[in-house]
C-alpha cells in the first residue's frame, strides 16, 4: 500500500518547476535501508538468464549512457543503458543481481518499478546496481542476494502497451553511490553529476565480465 501511494504521489505531484538533487533526495530516504552486504561482489554475471551470463555478446543495447533525455525533466541525462537479453528463453524475462550483495532501496511503482542492490568489493569500495521497469519484485529490502536470486520480471510488449510507452527492457545503472536515494535517474542535468554518481554500465560489463 505505501508503494503504491508513492508512485501516485510521484505521478500526480511532480514539482512544477524544475528541481535539483539537492532538493528531492530526502523524499526517497525512507525507501532506503543501510545495510551491509554479507559477501563480497567478487564475481560479476549479467543481469538475464542466459546460457553464458560472463558473455556481453548475449544481450542486446537498447538505448546508451549518458544521452539527453526529454522525460520528466526536458534534457535530463539517461544514466543508465537499457537492455535485452538477445535470445530470450521465455517471454518471462527474470531480473538477476550482477554480483553478491544486498537489497538497500525497492522503490517507485507500475512501470517505474526499482530494485537497488548494494555490493562490496574486494578493495572495501561500496558501490550499486540499479534495476528499473520492473513487472514484479520478488525481494524486499535487507535481503542478502547472489547471482542466482530472481529479484524480478520484465514487462512483456503487450503488457508495456498499457502505459503507452516502451517499458519492456531493463534500465541497468551502475552506481558510485546512492546518496540522492535513487532521484538522480531523473535529475541528472549535466556531465558532472553523471559522472560524479554513475559508470557507464557497458564500459562497467566489459571491465568486470
Amino acid at each position: 500500500m505505501k508503494l503504491i501511494l508513492f508512485s501516485l504521489l510521484f505521478l500526480y505531484f511532480k514539482p512544477i518547476a524544475p528541481v535539483t538533487i539537492e532538493q528531492d533526495k530526502e523524499r526517497w530516504k525512507p525507501y532506503y535501508t543501510d545495510a551491509a552486504p554479507n559477501a563480497i561482489a567478487d564475481s560479476w554475471l549479467l543481469p538475464f538468464d542466459v546460457a553464458n551470463r560472463k558473455d556481453i555478446k548475449q544481450m542486446k543495447v537498447i538505448s546508451i549512457f549518458g544521452d539527453h533525455r526529454d522525460s520528466y525533466l526536458k534534457g535530463h541525462i539517461h544514466t543508465a543503458i537499457d537492455i535485452n537479453p538477445s535470445k530470450p528463453k521465455s517471454k518471462y524475462i527474470g531480473v538477476f543481481p550482477m554480483a553478491k550483495g544486498i537489497i538497500c532501496s525497492v522503490h517507485l511503482g507500475e512501470n517505474q518499478r526499482t530494485v537497488v542492490v548494494k555490493h562490496k568489493l574486494s578493495n572495501g569500495q561500496i558501490i550499486f546496481t540499479s534495476y528499473k521497469h520492473l513487472k514484479e519484485v520478488y525481494v524486499q529490502n535487507g535481503q542478502q542476494v547472489d547471482q542466482l536470486t530472481q529479484i524480478a520480471r520484465l514487462f512483456t510488449p503487450a503488457e508495456s502497451k498499457k502505459y503507452g510507452g516502451d517499458y519492456h527492457h531493463l534500465h541497468l545503472e551502475i552506481r558510485k553511490s546512492f546518496d540522492d536515494y535513487g532521484c538522480a535517474s531523473w535529475l541528472t542535468m549535466n556531465k558532472i553529476q553523471l559522472n560524479l554518481r554513475f559508470y557507464n554500465p557497458l564500459m562497467f560489463m566489459k571491465e568486470k565480465l
